[in-house]
C-alpha cells in the first residue's frame, strides 16, 4: 500500500504508550489540584519553584546519562554488556548527585536567598533526596529505550510514579497533613520504581563494572547541557517565576504551564516514530521519502495538537471551578498554549538535526530557545508581568523554528514547513489573542477558541486536496 499523508494506522504506536501518556498527564493534573487543596497557595507556590529545580536537576542529569545506556544497549549489546554498563553509569549517577543532593541541603538557605524566598530552604532540604532518586530513575529508563521498550520506559518513569502519588496523596488531604508529608511521598513515587529496575544490578556480581571512557562522558555531557536547555517547560520557567515573582503568582502560573504542557504530548509520540522512518531515509539517501515522512508528521502533528488545544481550553474553565482561587489563571493558559500549538507546524525539527548529526547546530537553537525563556521577562517583566514569559516562549516558536527549517532546508534539500503555514499561524495568535481578552465572558472564550480550531481549515483542505486523507 502506498505511504499516505495521514494514516491513523501510522498512530498504532500510540497505543498502551499514549494511555500511559494519557493517565500520567491527566494525573499530574490531579496531583495539582490535591496539592492545591493541600497547602496555601504560596507554599504550593514555592513548592512548584523548588519542584521545578529538583525536576531540572534530575531530568537533564538523568537523560544524559540514560541518552549513553541507549546508545551502547541499542547496538545489540549482549545482556551480560547491558548489566555492566548499567551498573557503571547507575554508580556515576549516584555519584554525581550525591554531591548534588548534599549540596542542596547545605546550600539551601543561600539558594533560598537568592530567590528573596526564605520558606524555600525547607522544601529545598525536603525534596533533595527526591532529587537524587528522580535522576536515579531518568537514567535507569535507559535501559528500556535501549531495548526499544517503550511502552516499559514510560511505565516506569511516568506511570507508576503518578499513579503512587494519586494514592498516597488523597489520605494527606483527610489527615491533613501538609509539607515533610508531602516531600515524603513525591520521593517515595520515584524511590519505589527505581528499586524495581535497580533489582537487577545485584544480579551476577562477579561480571564486575564496564569502564566508561572519555568519549562516553563527553558524548553524555553535551547530551546533559542540551537536556537542561530543553527543559524549559516546568523547568527554567518556574525558576526564572520563582526569581522574578512572587510565590502567589509563581502558583498561578504552576497550575497554568502544567496544563498547557498536555497539549504537545501526542507531537512528542508522532515523532518518535518519525525519528525511525526519518533516519531510515536519511541513510538511504532517499529525499523523497525524508520529505514524505515530514509531510505526514506535519499533518498528524498539527492535526492533534490543536485539537487537544481547543479541548483543553474548553476543559479549562471547568477544571478550574475545583481549584478555588486559580481562577484567574484563564488568560495565562491561553497564552501559554500558543507557543506549543505553532510548534506543531515544525514537527520533529529538533529531532531531525540530531539524527541528521547536526548536534551543535541543535544544541545552539536549544541553549538560544532556552535564552529566549531568560531573557523577555528579565526585560519585560516589569511591562507585562507573567506574560513576558508567555512572549518568550511564543519568540523562541516564531522565530528559531523558521531558522531550523531553514538550515534543514539548505543542508538537506527538506521543506520542513510550507509558506502557506503563516495563515493557520495566524488564526492561531488571534485565537489565543482573544482567549487572553477574557474577563469572564464565556462567549468571548468559546469565540477565541473556535477560532483556534478554525486554523486547521488550511491544513484539512490541503490534504484533502491530496486525496491521501485516510482513516
Amino acid at each position: 500500500m502506498p505511504s499516505q499523508l495521514f494514516n491513523f494506522h501510522r498512530l498504532s504506536n500510540v497505543g498502551v504508550g499514549a494511555f500511559s501518556r494519557v493517565f500520567a498527564l491527566g494525573s499530574q493534573f490531579v496531583v495539582l489540584i490535591l496539592l492545591g487543596r493541600l497547602l496555601p497557595k504560596v507554599d504550593f507556590g514555592n513548592f512548584m519553584i523548588v519542584f521545578a529545580l529538583t525536576r531540572l536537576l534530575s531530568q537533564g542529569m538523568g537523560t544524559g546519562l540514560a541518552t549513553l545506556l541507549v546508545y551502547h544497549i541499542s547496538r545489540k549489546a549482549s545482556e551480560t554488556t547491558e548489566l555492566r554498563l548499567h551498573r557503571s553509569v547507575v554508580a556515576l549517577s549516584l555519584t554525581i548527585n550525591g554531591f548534588v543532593c548534599a549540596g542542596l541541603i547545605l546550600g539551601a538557605p543561600t539558594i533560598a536567598h537568592w530567590f528573596q524566598k526564605p520558606a524555600l530552604a525547607t522544601w529545598i532540604v525536603s525534596l533533595a533526596p527526591f532529587a537524587l532518586f528522580s535522576t536515579l530513575l531518568t537514567t535507569s529508563v535507559g535501559v528500556f529505550d535501549g531495548r526499544g521498550r517503550i511502552t516499559q520506559s514510560i511505565l516506569a518513569s511516568e506511570f507508576f510514579p503518578n499513579l503512587i502519588r494519586l494514592i498516597a496523596l488523597p489520605p494527606l488531604l483527610f489527615f491533613s497533613f501538609r509539607n515533610q508529608a508531602v516531600a515524603a511521598v513525591m520521593t517515595v513515587s520515584v524511590l519505589i520504581p527505581w528499586l524495581f529496575i535497580a533489582r537487577q544490578l545485584v544480579r551476577q556480581l562477579d561480571s564486575g563494572f564496564s569502564p566508561l571512557t572519555r568519549w562516553d562522558l563527553q558524548y553524555s555531557g553535551k547530551l546533559t547541557l542540551h537536556s537542561f536547555a530543553a527543559m524549559q517547560m516546568q523547568g527554567i520557567d518556574m525558576l526564572v517565576v520563582g526569581w522574578l515573582f512572587s510565590s502567589v503568582v509563581a502558583a498561578d502560573y504552576a497550575i497554568a504551564s502544567r496544563v498547557a504542557a498536555l497539549i504537545p504530548f501526542f507531537q512528542q509520540i508522532i515523532v518518535k516514530g518519525f525519528m525511525a522512518k526519518a533516519g531510515r531515509a536519511i541513510h538511504d539517501g532517499d529525499n523523497a521519502a525524508l520529505q514524505q515522512e515530514v509531510d505526514s508528521c506535519r499533518a498528524q502533528s498539527t492535526l492533534l495538537v490543536t485539537v487537544t488545544a481547543v479541548a483543553t481550553l474548553l476543559a479549562y474553565p471547568i477544571l478550574m471551578l475545583g481549584m478555588g482561587n486559580f481562577s484567574n489563571t484563564l488568560p495565562l493558559m491561553a497564552a501559554l498554549a500558543a507557543s506549543p500549538v505553532v510548534r506543531s507546524y515544525f514537527p520533529g525539527a529538533d529531532a531531525l538535526l540530531r539524527i541528521a548529526g547536526y548536534a551543535d547546530f541543535s544544541l545552539g537553537i536549544m541553549l538560544g530557545s532556552g535564552a529566549f525563556i531568560i531573557i523577555f521577562p528579565l526585560l519585560l517583566h516589569q511591562w507585562l508581568g507573567i506574560y513576558s514569559l508567555a512572549l518568550g516562549m511564543f519568540a523562541s516558536a516564531i522565530l528559531l523554528n523558521p531558522a531550523i527549517a531553514a538550515y534543514l532546508r539548505r543542508h538537506m534539500h527538506v521543506e520542513l514547513v510550507s509558506s502557506s503555514a503563516w495563515v493557520p499561524i495566524g488564526g492561531i495568535l488571534a485565537g489565543c489573542g482573544i482567549c487572553m481578552a477574557y474577563r469572564g465572558s464565556t462567549l468571548l472564550w468559546l469565540t477565541g477558541v473556535a477560532i483556534l480550531g478554525a486554523s486547521l481549515l488550511p491544513t484539512y483542505l490541503r490534504v484533502r486536496t491530496t486525496k491521501r486523507f485516510s482513516l
